[in-house]
């Protein structure tokens, strides 16, 4: 199994830290220090999917303010 075959049967989970940084991190390995579980495990593409929407949703507020600046 080369590592695209593992990576792709792993599992993962999404961590973040106090900044709101969002990564994927086997399940088999310790959350680094400073880094929590933010509620989503899986493969590491609905992983990285997750990390996405979540991106996005964070950013929408930010977005439609910097617009309202604007007008």
């Amino acid at each position: 199994m080369n590592q695209r075959e593992r990576q792709d049967a792993a599992t993962y989970r999404v961590v973040v830290d106090h900044e709101k940084q969002y990564t994927v991190c086997p399940v088999e390995r310790a959350i680094p220090r400073g880094w929590r579980e933010a509620g989503k495990q899986g493969s590491i593409m609905e992983c990285l999917a997750y990390i996405e929407q979540t991106w996005e949703h964070l950013r929408a507020p930010v977005e439609r303010g910097a617009q309202a600046e604007v007008a």
